[in-house]
C-alpha cells in the first residue's frame, strides 16, 4: 500500500510540475525564451586578502605597493572582482551571429575606470561571421586587448598578482576588429580602435583625440598544437587634443605545452615599447621619447587533478617619461628633462599554488611575492616612497559559475 501511494505521488508531483512549468512557458514572451535558449550565462566572484612587508604604510594611505596596478592592497581584505557575462557565439553558422557583454564590478573595476566607481563594462560587442574563404570573424565595440598574455579576468591567470609588464599594457579598447584563420598553421588578426587603451585609468584614456590605432596580431601554431607563437602589435597617436606623435608597442608571446609531460606548460612573454613627442603630455621642453621594455616568464605544473604550482618571474626597464604613461601612483614623479631621461628598473619573483576546484567550483590560491625596484618606489605619501624591495603575502578565493 505505501509503496502505491508513492508511487502515486510522484507520478502527481511530476505532472504537476509539467502543467506548471508550461503555465510559466505560456507567460513569458516568446522573444524571452528565444534569448534565454540561445545565451550562455557565466562569471565568478574573487576577494582575497594581502598583507605587504618592507615599506611602511598609513592608515590613510594602504597602497604601498603602487607599481602594482591590480593587487595593491597592502594590508586589508578585498572584493577584487565579481562578473558576469552574457554571451551568445557564432557557432560554426558560414553566417552567424551574436553578441558579448561582461560587467565586471568590484576594486579592480574602480583601478581600471579611474574613479570611485567600481563597475566597469568590460567588454559590449556584436559579433558576425563574413563568408570569405574559411570565415572572417568580426567584432565591433568595445573588446579586450590583444597586447600581454595575462588578462584582466582573475580565473584566466594563474597567479593572484598582475606582473609589471601588465600594467603597462592596454586593458581595453573600441573599435572593429578581424579575425581569419588561414590554415591548421597561421591566424591573424586586425583591428582599428580609438585609441591604446579607451578607460580612463592605468595606461589610457577615453578617445583623446581624432586619431585612430591600429592593433593586430599573427599566430603561428607548431607540433601539433604543442607550441604557440603570437606576434602582436599597436600604434597610434595618443596625446590629449592632437595627433602629433605615435605609442607603439611590439609584444610577443609564446606558450609550450609539451606533449612529452601534460603536466606542464610554459609561457614567454617580451614586450618595447615608445611614445614620440612626449613634451606634448608633459609640457616640458625637450622631453624625451618614453621607452619602456621588458620580460617575463611563466611556468605551471599540475601536480593532482586539484592541485597546481606557478611560477613568474619577470624584468622591466623604462625611463622617466614612460612613467606618465604607467600611471604608477606614488612612485617618483618626474618634473624635469633629467627626470624624464632618468632610467629606471623593476623586476619581481612569484610562486603560487592553487586548489583548482577543490570544492564546487571553488579555487583558492596562496601566493608569495617578491618585488625590487631602482629608483626606489615602494613606501607611502607621508614618509616618502623610498623602499627599494617589498614582499608580499596573499590568498584569494575565486568562485565560477
Amino acid at each position: 500500500m505505501r509503496k502505491t501511494c508513492a508511487v502515486t505521488g510522484l507520478i502527481g508531483s511530476y505532472l504537476l510540475g509539467g502543467a506548471l512549468a508550461a503555465m510559466a512557458a505560456e507567460k513569458i514572451a516568446p522573444k524571452t525564451l528565444q534569448f534565454l535558449e540561445a545565451t550562455t550565462i557565466s562569471g565568478y566572484v574573487q576577494s582575497s586578502y594581502q598583507k605587504a612587508w618592507g615599506a611602511k604604510g598609513t592608515a590613510g594611505d594602504p597602497g604601498s605597493t603602487p607599481a602594482r596596478f591590480f593587487n595593491n592592497n597592502r594590508n586589508g581584505f578585498d572584493i577584487d572582482q565579481a562578473k558576469v557575462t552574457l554571451e551568445k557565439p557564432i557557432g560554426d553558422e558560414e553566417m552567424g551571429a551574436g553578441y558579448r557583454v561582461d560587467l565586471l564590478y568590484g576594486r579592480d573595476a574602480s583601478r581600471i575606470t579611474g574613479n570611485a566607481s567600481s563597475f566597469f563594462l568590460e567588454q559590449a560587442y556584436v559579433q558576425f561571421r563574413l563568408p570569405v574563404g574559411t570565415g572572417v570573424d568580426v567584432k565591433m565595440g568595445r573588446f579586450t586587448t590583444l597586447v600581454g598574455y595575462e588578462v584582466i579576468d582573475a580565473p584566466a591567470n594563474w597567479n593572484y598578482s598582475r606582473s609589471f609588464l601588465y600594467t603597462t599594457q592596454p586593458f581595453t579598447h573600441t573599435g572593429a576588429l578581424l579575425s581569419y584563420k588561414w590554415n591548421d598553421l597561421v591566424d591573424t588578426q586586425f583591428g582599428v580602435v580609438n585609441g591604446y587603451s579607451d578607460t580612463a585609468g592605468g595606461v589610457g584614456v577615453a578617445d583623446n583625440n581624432s586619431g585612430k590605432s591600429i592593433t593586430g596580431r599573427l599566430g603561428v601554431t607548431l607540433l601539433g598544437g604543442q607550441l604557440v607563437l603570437s606576434t602582436i602589435g599597436i600604434a597610434g597617436a595618443e596625446h590629449a587634443g592632437n595627433n602629433n606623435g605615435t605609442r607603439w608597442v611590439a609584444n610577443e608571446v609564446i606558450t609550450y605545452n609539451p606533449d612529452w609531460n601534460k603536466k606542464w606548460t610554459f609561457a614567454l612573454e617580451g614586450i618595447y615599447g615608445r611614445d614620440t613627442r612626449m613634451d606634448m603630455a608633459t609640457g616640458v621642453a625637450g622631453t624625451p621619447e618614453a621607452m619602456w621594455w621588458g620580460v617575463a616568464g611563466y611556468t605551471k605544473y599540475q601536480w593532482l587533478p586539484h592541485f597546481s604550482t606557478a611560477l613568474r618571474a619577470e624584468s622591466l626597464d623604462y625611463n622617466g617619461s614612460a612613467l606618465s604613461i604607467f600611471g604608477w601612483g606614488g612612485a617618483f614623479a618626474p618634473a624635469t628633462v633629467a627626470d624624464f631621461g632618468a632610467k629606471g628598473h623593476v623586476e619581481s619573483l612569484t610562486m603560487s599554488c592553487a586548489f583548482d576546484n577543490i570544492w564546487r567550483n571553488l579555487t583558492p590560491r596562496l601566493e608569495v611575492r617578491y618585488d625590487r625596484a631602482d629608483p626606489a618606489i615602494f613606501g607611502n605619501a607621508t614618509d616618502g616612497f623610498n623602499n627599494n624591495g617589498i614582499f608580499t603575502a596573499s590568498l584569494d578565493i575565486i568562485y565560477a559559475f
